[in-house]
């Protein structure tokens, strides 16, 4: 299973989503980010990241809104958030 890239990526992260997805602690964020790795019910897609160019594969929850992006070959945690319906249409649009 995918892991953060570092403990210090994981908490940078938190800092910026953790509340947006209901997360009080850092344990809870790596743990609603890893639920949806789990999970067989998520819509899942590939796309590009512009700031890198780097293909990524993204899962979502279309019930919660909450999104985890995974390197391309599963092997890191590139990021959770809640994303709206359209930011996820445009990503998909990517690839």
């Amino acid at each position: 299973m995918a892991d953060w890239q570092s403990h210090e990526h994981l908490e940078d992260h938190f800092r910026n989503h953790g509340p947006e997805v209901g997360a009080r602690t850092i344990a809870e964020y790596d743990a609603s980010a890893r639920s949806l790795l789990a999970r067989d019910d998520v819509l899942v897609f590939g796309y590009v990241d512009e700031k890198t160019g780097l293909n990524h594969l993204e899962l979502y929850d279309t019930e919660t809104g909450h999104f985890t992006g995974i390197s391309d070959d599963e092997r890191w945690i590139v990021t959770h958030f809640r994303a709206a319906w359209g930011y996820i249409r445009d990503l998909m649009g990517s690839d």
